[in-house]
């Protein structure tokens, strides 16, 4: 949940071209689809996954760890994990049910 008085206290610290360029960037981000990864073995790709979905404005990330289960690599991910929303599964059939459910919602 959104503490909308705290971000307005918060907003009170930035310029007006900093407010202006987080909205840019905000405005530009896409919920139309979304990338999913699957049981991959090494942690370097994962966050290198979702490296890449931040520089591409995809808002979203499925991690599905059925066998292979691992943190992300902050130093890989370069601080990406801080805004795009990482969801993680430990089967494929989970991860399809709960896309399903946001998009008949």
């Amino acid at each position: 949940m959104v503490d909308i008085k705290l971000l307005e206290y918060l907003e009170t610290y930035l310029t007006n071209s900093r407010k202006e360029k987080v909205n840019k960037v905000l405005s530009q981000r896409s919920k139309h689809f979304t990338v999913a990864t699957e049981d991959v073995y090494q942690l370097h790709n994962t966050s290198a996954v979702i490296r890449s979905c931040d520089v591409f404005g995809i808002q979203e990330v499925q991690i599905i760890e059925e066998r292979n289960t691992k943190r992300i690599d902050r130093e890989i991910a370069m601080g990406a994990h801080k805004w795009v929303d990482i969801n993680r599964y430990h089967s494929v059939k989970d991860c399809l049910n709960n896309i399903k459910k946001k998009f008949t919602e």
